[in-house]
């Protein structure tokens, strides 16, 4: 019997249309039990951010459960995804002691390919879909977050165990602002980061294929 992934969905509640487009995103997936969380609201947008993260791990997780799955209200499957390469991706990660995974980033500065579909990763960006193991959850209770931080910057500093799956099965769809991070408020960006950072780890792919041939 194939596993229900716990889902907690971030969402302000005057996101309306963020809530509509969020939910159609899983309506025909009966792998996901899903629960809309409202967004702790805060002036500082990224501090609330995660403000909502720790309260779901703190006071919304099973405890018995070896994961869970945070979501932004602005994910959207691409079309590699498909339910059975999520899954693979969550045991090869839990293999390799992950405790995060994530579905897609939108930059990261240091990857690392560990198989077809896995790599490694140092600094990203990009909490839009986000396997978070329970090993991780008291590192995240504990965490202090300062002025200037940001959840995934956050995340960053707290573990080297991050991997991301690759092709991405998640990219954020664009609203024409965000709620957390200012700087993505420009039209087109966020599609334009993802999409060059899918395309570099294509070229490290390629790159890994090609020496072991040699």
């Amino acid at each position: 019997m194939q596993k229900t992934i716990k889902t907690y969905v971030i969402n302000l509640e005057k996101r309306i249309e963020r809530r509509s487009h969020i939910i159609s995103q899983f309506e025909t997936e009966k792998a996901y039990k899903i629960n809309l969380v409202k967004a702790i609201e805060n002036t500082n947008g990224a501090l609330g951010l995660w403000q909502t993260i720790v309260n779901i791990i703190q006071n919304l997780a099973p405890k018995q459960e070896e994961y869970i799955l945070i979501c932004e209200d602005d994910h959207e499957f691409t079309k590699d995804y498909s339910i059975t390469k999520l899954l693979n991706a969550i045991k090869e990660a839990q293999e390799k002691e992950a405790d995060v995974l994530l579905g897609g980033v939108s930059w990261f500065l240091d990857a690392l390919p560990l198989s077809e579909n896995l790599f490694w990763v140092d600094r990203f960006t990009g909490t839009q879909f986000m396997i978070v193991f329970s090993k991780f959850y008291q590192t995240i209770i504990n965490a202090n977050f300062n002025i200037g931080d940001t959840a995934d910057r956050k995340i960053c500093s707290l573990t080297v165990n991050k991997f991301v799956i690759y092709p991405f099965l998640s990219t954020q769809k664009e609203f024409g602002y965000s709620d957390a991070t200012e700087f993505n408020n420009k039209e087109g960006y966020v599609t334009e980061i993802f999409e060059k950072s899918g395309i570099v780890l294509s070229h490290l792919v390629k790159a890994n294929h090609f020496y072991k041939t040699i």
